[in-house]
């Protein structure tokens, strides 16, 4: 990969992921279980981040082309990092961030889905997404800008670290709820 950052954001991404799946590794019994009403379960949270990853994927694989050629020529300097926005939210507004309805797992997962093939999915569309990426030098990812507002408008780098950030953040609510159940 050309950006040592995103190379990093990544690695982050795949060992939060390595952990939260050693832990559920033992608690397969639960993983469809919904910890309160209104609650995703752990197997349809995995879902919901591998349609953030997959929805992030396809944006970027045309948003990318636009934008390269005008991010080589800038020269400004960029953030390699993001703040936690999920974190940020609850704490203005004494709730949680609410999924966009694109983001949500349909309904109809239980039936469709075991936790391990969703699991392989989310493997896939991260190895996609890598994949488009790992030519963009970094001065270059640091300068393609996202139209997302609530995220204060993240370049490339930030993006993925906010991959890893969303993730981890899900993580901790599947695991307090897990074991608080336990």
């Amino acid at each position: 990969m050309k950006s040592e950052q995103m190379k990093l954001h990544f690695d982050t991404l795949i060992e939060q992921r390595l952990k939260f799946y050693h832990t559920m590794k033992d608690k397969q019994e639960q993983v469809w279980r919904n910890p309160q009403p209104n609650k995703w379960s752990a197997a349809e949270t995995l879902y919901h981040l591998l349609l953030m990853v997959r929805l992030f994927r396809k944006f970027s694989s045309f948003y990318i082309p636009l934008m390269l050629p005008i991010a080589k020529r800038k020269k400004k300097d960029y953030q390699l990092e993001i703040h936690d926005i999920y974190l940020e939210y609850n704490q203005k507004k004494k709730k949680p961030m609410r999924a966009p309805f694109v983001l949500n797992p349909p309904n109809s997962l239980v039936k469709e889905k075991s936790f391990d093939e969703i699991r392989r999915l989310l493997e896939e569309e991260t190895a996609l997404l890598l994949n488009n990426i790992k030519d963009i030098p970094e001065d270059a990812a640091g300068h393609i800008r996202y139209p997302d507002p609530i995220a204060y408008y993240p370049n490339l780098i930030q993006c993925i670290h906010l991959l890893a950030i969303h993730e981890q953040h899900h993580f901790n609510i599947v695991n307090n709820y897990t074991f608080e159940q336990s």
